[in-house]
């Protein structure tokens, strides 16, 4: 069941970034299984990344766009595979972690092997706010999705 808020608000970025491959990524997203059905969300709109990362009962998704690169991403990753999850705080731990983004707040979901790894950065007060209520939503579902 699609999350009829986080869609309009999507649909403002998406608006906002079409010259840029930003939606070819977020239908790829959206094509399968829940496609925009969120339990919670995050974004981030910045100079520097574009994030919009959605929690589903069985998964993360997540489509970023890297303007200085201008470069889409989707990742999708099962609760499953999350082996663990990493907070971290202090001064420009983006740039301390070599992600090129500002921000004081890092989540990143450590995952299984040859899985890669998922983080997000939160730029400002507001940010990591939400970023934590996110987490916290996450945390949740990762802990009822490794009873299954």
């Amino acid at each position: 069941m699609a999350d009829k808020e986080f869609e309009k608000v999507v649909e403002v970025i998406l608006t906002k970034y079409a010259e840029t491959p930003l939606r070819k990524r977020w239908e790829e997203a959206i094509s399968f299984g829940t496609g925009a059905g969120a339990l919670a969300h995050w974004i981030r709109d910045s100079e520097d990344v574009v994030n919009i990362v959605w929690l589903s009962p069985t998964s993360i998704r997540d489509v970023t766009w890297v303007p200085t690169l201008n470069q889409a991403i989707f990742n999708f990753l099962p609760l499953r595979n999350i082996t663990s999850i990493e907070v971290r705080e202090g001064a420009d731990i983006g740039k301390l972690f070599k992600y090129g983004v500002k921000g004081n707040l890092m989540v990143r979901m450590l995952c299984i092997r040859d899985t890669g790894d998922l983080a997000w950065i939160a730029d400002g007060e507001l940010q990591a706010r939400e970023l934590k209520v996110f987490l916290s939503k996450v945390l949740e579902a990762h802990s009822k999705a490794i009873r299954l």
